[in-house]
């Protein structure tokens, strides 16, 4: 006799919440989706959020730990061991330009989230604040790792650049401002870095 196929199991209400957070926090914003609408979309209740999250704060730094880690996985090729370190600059333009490209880009979510919460103390701020400290410090070992005369000061201007390319994307569109991000990172790469350092393929990339 043979058995009844396996009924897939249902998500969790907490599941469930975080996963429609997401979506609706990026999409209009963190202060303007509600408590109730998140619970009406998610299909569950107030009870079950709280019972899942303390508080909406905690919630709303539950999903920016989850953007970390999505973020963080944007760039883990360029980052990672597997490259030669001269490459390694020119694939995180590489990278950011290709999620600048992805369908429903709006902007970073953690640096929407800072522009939302002005106190450094609130959890969402701690969440994103950590992180984009943590990714200078990542682009400046990057930076040196690559030979580059000053990487302190080419980390920071990497960094700049992708912020500046993923807020600009609002008013250019994603392509341009993906195009503006590869342009000016291969300039600043071929005056920053020595020779030979990778920075011909960010230039391949640009003009392709």
């Amino acid at each position: 006799m043979s058995e009844a196929p396996a009924t897939p199991q249902r998500r969790s209400a907490a599941q469930r919440l975080r996963e429609v957070a997401r979506d609706l926090f990026y999409r209009q914003g963190i202060r303007a989706t509600g408590v109730e609408e998140l619970c009406r979309v998610a299909g569950t209740t107030k009870i079950s959020l709280y019972r899942a999250f303390p508080s909406k704060d905690e919630l709303v730094a539950c999903i920016l730990r989850d953007d970390c880690e999505q973020e963080s996985a944007w760039y883990q090729v360029a980052l990672g061991p597997d490259l030669p370190p001269r490459e390694r600059p020119s694939a995180y333009l590489a990278a950011a330009a290709a999620e600048l490209r992805q369908p429903g880009f709006r902007g970073c979510s953690l640096g929407l989230a800072i522009a939302e919460f002005p106190d450094p103390e609130h959890p969402a701020r701690k969440v994103a604040d950590n992180y984009k400290r943590g990714m200078r410090d990542a682009l400046r070992r990057m930076c040196a790792e690559a030979g580059a005369h000053n990487p302190d000061m080419l980390g920071d201007s990497l960094m700049m650049l992708t912020e500046g390319a993923f807020s600009s994307a609002a008013y250019l569109g994603t392509d341009e401002a993906a195009a503006a991000l590869e342009r000016a990172g291969q300039q600043l790469l071929a005056s920053a870095l020595p020779p030979g350092s990778g920075a011909s393929s960010c230039r391949s990339s640009a003009e392709g």
